[in-house]
């Protein structure tokens, strides 16, 4: 018979894999809150800090009734799995409350650079994850292989880089069929940093507009001070 000890045990070390490789424990977004509120609410119990999985629970209410994957599935659509972007949400919340460790944090002018230069870097440009890495070195945590998560070392909270690789069928002459493949150096779809609400934490670059409004999106979203006649 397994103890509460086993249990926590178990638990804590299933949960790497379960944030880094989520594609592996559930199929859409509604799931993998499901998987995560679970373990994150039993190693609460366990340790006895219900009052904080509540504070977790009360700060994930600004994602909406529809749960977590709600303003994702909003945003870029449901047929875009959104299971790696709920775990990072989680992930942060495993972090803070000391159950799930990371490679790396960012000190405090490593995390200023970050966070004072994301939103001119990436706001309606394309850029791609071989260039976050060159720019903010390595990520703190990789989840699903796209979403690279970049945590601060105080209480700063998490920033996520979504990346995003569509998968592009080529034919190959002399076989008679087709292959498939996807870009080794996804663009960045999306950036999100710490806010008040989802909407004002998403930085969207250009191929983000067009996943999200299409690629006539600059009529009716122009970019900030663009003018009239643009």
């Amino acid at each position: 018979m397994r103890t509460a000890d086993d249990l926590r045990r178990r638990w804590l070390d299933e949960l790497p894999k379960v944030m880094t490789r989520p594609g592996m424990w559930a199929a859409c977004g509604r799931e993998m809150e499901t998987v995560a509120r679970t373990l994150l609410g039993n190693l609460c119990f366990l340790d006895e800090r219900d009052q904080e999985y509540k504070d977790v629970r009360e700060e994930l209410r600004r994602y909406g009734q529809v749960g977590v994957q709600g303003p994702f599935d909003t945003r870029f659509g449901t047929e875009h799995s959104c299971v790696d972007e709920v775990a990072s949400v989680f992930a942060e919340h495993f972090h803070r409350l000391g159950y799930l460790a990371v490679d790396r944090t960012l000190d405090v002018p490593e995390w200023g650079e970050l966070i004072s230069q994301v939103r001119d870097r990436f706001d309606g440009r394309d850029v791609r994850r071989g260039e976050v890495e060159a720019a903010y070195g390595r990520p703190s945590l990789v989840i699903g292989k796209r979403v690279l998560c970049y945590a601060s070392a105080g209480s700063d909270g998490w920033v996520f880089f979504d990346c995003f690789a569509e998968s592009q069928a080529a034919y190959v002459p002399g076989v008679g069929h087709y292959e498939h493949s996807a870009d080794e150096d996804p663009l960045v779809r999306d950036v999100r940093i710490p806010a008040g609400d989802f909407e004002s934490g998403l930085i969207l670059t250009l191929y983000g507009k067009v996943l999200r409004w299409g690629p006539g999106w600059w009529i009716h979203h122009p970019q900030a001070g663009a003018s009239p006649t643009t």
